[in-house]
């Protein structure tokens, strides 16, 4: 046994042993504002179960070389495994560790969790961390898409920290060796062979450590999948694993079935050495940790349900006549499709999602359906059997009507998504944020277009509105036809702009390159009002007065650009001078250049003097905000400022972020392009700092109740939150661009395995700025956190099982979230989460059977006690009073953990401890 050690104390001996979260303490802090946190046993507070979760799959590991920490969604999960990573650094400082998550972007999501865990959590010496203050990792999370690519990292002998993806398992065989053979037993002996250079790799012993996250993707042990295949090879047998020790982590670990346990348990334990298979309890008794989450409010401790709401949204073919023929028409061509095949009614579950109208050409819908997800691919309803008659009876309403069908179920998401003026500044930002899953991909791009042409309504009559025409109604009219095209608006709605002095002045061919960044075919569905703001290189209408002004606040040489620089003190402070600089043959001045150079200045702690002296000082919108902050988000500011040039750095970073989100990622360049146009209708001439003073003039009575002001606010009070557990910024990091916000110029978007990078999807939603609707398919349905501004939720297409519809609630109830800042805040708070519907249809009584079933089984998944749910749905569950087993904000059900940590006598043997701890 080996002697536990106190703080900065090397173990001495490579045995696990055993250890108390007292112990643990010493080394870890998951309270990580409240340095001074104790560890009570008697505390029922997260950072103590944490602790005892460290502590407790220490032991489990150390007995049973195999841990399950099946802790509810959102207890953080991540961050005790990595407290037990990096407990086992201390034990064994050369240990090598693989973590397997679903996918890549989860894997670099892990790379930032363990960076903020070494930052802000841990507290056991210097052996994990380089010298400086941001305390990045001494050893590099290296990241591995490929099995193949892992193996080479493997062999080359650099690193003790690797990544790869269980989606790795699944394209083990490449595309020329499918055309022939058996591609399981291809993908089996490609795993073997991956699995035997690994382990002579790594001496033949293999990782020290293997953590599978979303553990629960090998439910089906005994499947013909090749990922089920492949990994029985990939792990390794009885006598050979690949992983000394394994740690499993899934919230729902009867996923759909008790059989999950030992399936999930049995590619790691030799399930014969005890004798016959023990039952799924025992399992869970042996191997598992299971705590029920609380999150502390000002009013005490609250669990799920007494802050979980859900609600019917319920649509009606009332007055809607051609819709109601449509899905008539529909649902006898699709019963007599399935009658055909003998399927039976079952097939029906999902098939009322929607339609896609968006691209939609003869003999194109199933192709663009046709490529499936990489995950869940036979949930996506991707090319479905009922595909072909979507596109048929579409296609001949359009050329009937004129017109797409209406989907009264589109409508009503339409409705509870969009705000009624998304300028009134009396809704919090956070409300417009809403997580919509599907289950068909078709759905994200229909609900996504038809998202957007919402957004682009308002958007667009603000913009009239500020170019006053005699007819404004008329005009947004005409112009929607048109589909807000650019040469509409550059015709009719902008006609009335003159010429200014210098106004293209500092638009050079550089600036023509911009393009939509991420979108690729795309563009139908994005923001075409957001579209104004951007210069097209290939288009005949490259600029438009929308992307001059945005030009007009974004080059240095514009004066204008001052308007969103920081102040130059970071609080009020204006601008006393420019420079002024030789470009070919012209003097051209700079001015926002110069704004950096002497915050720059300031951060050397030291003077700088400009070339040119303005008449008067300039201030910036950021300076005539800042009085007016709300105490608590001003005190935040003068928090870094605090901390010398290290703070000043951050309050950089931060201006840099809230920029781009101004520019790119919000209404706020709409609300700035309005004021300014009306500025220059009343505009009285004279030279450019004299306008600049007067448009400044202008804004100052229109700031309390902007939305400049309120996103300020907002991007603000959550900037720690983004840089900390979202991005991979450091706080201070004020050279890194912001540039992926650029690409979220669209107030909806969505998430599947067509979309292109999904990173940026996630940082823009856990921010304030776009996207504010986020339409996803299973590919974001675990494993992402997606927690930190929106509190609502919407089942669009019904989820497979229970466990399914957990973890999509999950993504945003979970810990130091919206609704978590909410109970702080005010004691109470609600999660909502909608089911929409069609009424009166196959669609709503697929939905009652739905929810009836998983109000039976909810409590039983709660303790890890799932009965078997069977994915299609039986209708004879389906009650008239269905709606009643909705869950409700309750009081109480404080319900006991299942399978806690306990220490002791009864868990780890006494003598594995050191008494002299």
């Amino acid at each position: 046994m080996f002697a536990v050690f106190r703080r900065n104390v090397v173990m001495r001996d490579t045995g696990w042993g055993g250890l108390k979260p007292e112990q643990v303490a010493n080394w870890i802090n998951f309270d990580a504002g409240n340095e001074a946190w104790q560890y009570s046993p008697n505390d029922i507070s997260m950072p103590t179960r944490q602790i005892e979760g460290v502590a407790g799959l220490w032991n489990k590991l150390s007995m049973h070389n195999v841990a399950l920490l099946a802790d509810e969604v959102g207890m953080g999960k991540t961050f005790q495994a990595l407290g037990v990573i990096a407990l086992l650094w201390k034990l064994k400082p050369d240990a090598k560790v693989l973590v397997m998550a679903p996918r890549e972007d989860i894997c670099h999501q892990w790379a930032r969790e363990y960076a903020a865990f070494l930052r802000d959590h841990y507290k056991g010496g210097t052996h994990l961390t380089c010298d400086g203050p941001e305390k990045s990792p001494l050893h590099e999370a290296q990241i591995h898409k490929r099995l193949h690519d892992l193996s080479d990292a493997v062999a080359q002998g650099s690193g003790q920290f690797y990544f790869t993806t269980i989606h790795s398992l699944s394209n083990l065989v490449e595309r020329e060796d499918k055309q022939s053979g058996d591609v399981s037993v291809k993908a089996q002996e490609e795993a073997g062979r991956i699995h035997r250079a690994l382990k002579s790799s790594l001496g033949n012993k293999g990782f020290d450590l293997v953590v599978v996250d979303e553990a629960h993707y090998f439910r089906n042990a005994d499947g013909s999948s090749q990922r089920a295949k492949a990994a029985r090879k990939f792990f390794g047998e009885v006598g050979g694993r690949l992983g000394q020790k394994v740690l499993l982590l899934t919230a729902t670990p009867s996923h759909s079935s008790l059989r999950d346990i030992a399936s999930i348990l049995g590619y790691f334990i030799d399930p014969s050495a005890d004798g016959p298979q023990p039952a799924p309890d025992e399992l869970l008794a042996k191997y598992a940790l299971r705590r029920l989450r609380l999150m502390q409010g000002a009013e005490g401790y609250r669990n799920k349900y007494n802050y979980r709401h859900e609600k019917t949204l319920p649509a009606s073919f009332l007055d809607n006549p051609e819709a109601e023929m449509f899905f008539a028409l529909y649902q006898k061509k699709l019963v007599q499709q399935l009658g055909q095949r003998g399927s039976g009614r079952r097939f029906l579950y999902g098939y009322l999602e929607g339609f896609e109208s968006v691209g939609t050409q003869p003999g194109t819908a199933a192709s663009a359906t046709a490529s499936l997800e990489q995950e869940h691919s036979a949930q996506a309803f991707s090319g479905a059997p009922d595909t072909g008659i979507l596109t048929q009876l579409t296609q001949l309403h359009r050329e009937y009507f004129k017109s797409h069908p209406d989907h009264p179920k589109y409508d009503t998401l339409m409705i509870e998504c969009q705000p009624e003026d998304v300028f009134d500044t009396r809704m919090p930002l956070h409300e417009h944020k809403h997580l919509v899953f599907v289950r068909r991909i078709a759905s994200v791009r229909e609900i996504t277009q038809r998202m957007n042409a919402a957004s682009d309504l308002m958007l667009a009559r603000r913009i009239v509105q500020a170019w006053h025409p005699g007819d404004p109604k008329k005009l947004v009219e005409g112009w929607r036809k048109k589909n807000w095209s650019r040469a509409f608006f550059i015709r009719y709605v902008s006609q009335q702009v003159a010429e200014e002095s210098g106004y293209h002045d500092f638009l050079q061919d550089e600036d023509l390159t911009e393009v939509r960044d991420g979108l690729g075919g795309d563009e139908k569905l994005a923001s075409h009002i957001a579209d104004l703001f951007v210069v097209k290189k290939q288009s005949k209408d490259r600029t438009t007065d929308c992307s001059n002004f945005s030009l007009r606040l974004r080059k240095p040489e514009s004066l204008f650009s001052l308007l969103l620089e920081p102040a130059s003190d970071y609080r009020c402070g204006g601008y006393t001078g420019y420079d002024r600089k030789r470009v070919g043959e012209r003097d051209r001045d700079d001015y926002g250049g110069a704004a950096l150079r002497a915050r720059l200045a300031l951060h050397e702690e030291r003077t700088r003097g400009a070339g040119e002296q303005y008449e008067k000082t300039m201030p910036t919108l950021w300076g005539l905000m800042y009085e007016g902050l709300p105490e608590t988000t001003r005190q935040r500011l003068e928090t870094w400022l605090g901390l010398g040039p290290q703070g000043r750095a951050i309050a950089e970073n931060f201006g840099n972020y809230v920029k781009v989100g101004f520019l790119f990622a919000s209404p706020v360049i709409i609300e700035l392009y309005s004021w300014f146009t009306e500025f220059r209708r009343k505009d009285k001439g004279g030279d450019v700092q004299s306008r600049y003073l007067e448009f400044i003039k202008s804004l100052r009575p229109r700031l309390h109740d902007s939305l400049l002001r309120q996103y300020f606010i907002a991007a603000l009070d959550s900037f720690e939150q983004i840089c900390g557990k979202i991005t991979a910024h450091g706080l201070s990091d004020w050279k890194k661009d912001w540039r992926i916000l650029t690409s979220l110029q669209s107030p909806a978007w969505y998430a599947s395995s067509h979309s292109g990078d999904r990173r940026r999807l996630i940082l823009g939603f856990n921010s304030p700025f776009y996207p504010n609707v986020l339409v996803a398919t299973s590919v974001f349905q675990e494993g992402v956190n997606l927690h930190l501004q929106c509190s609502k939720v919407h089942h669009y297409g019904i989820a497979w099982t229970p466990g399914d519809n957990e973890q999509r609630v999950g993504r945003v109830d979970r810990l130091f979230g919206r609704v978590n800042r909410q109970l702080q805040e005010k004691g109470e708070a609600e999660l909502a989460i909608h089911y929409p519907y069609l009424a009166r249809s196959f669609d709503q009584e697929q939905l009652a059977s739905f929810v009836l079933l998983k109000h039976a089984v909810e409590a039983r998944m709660d303790a890890c006690r799932h009965t078997s749910f069977n994915d299609e749905i039986d209708l004879r569950h389906v009650a008239d009073d269905w709606e009643r087993y909705l869950r409700k904000p309750v009081k109480g059900m404080n319900s006991t953990d299942p399978f806690p940590a306990r220490f002791g006598t009864g868990s780890v043997p006494l003598e594995a401890y050191d008494p002299s701890v």
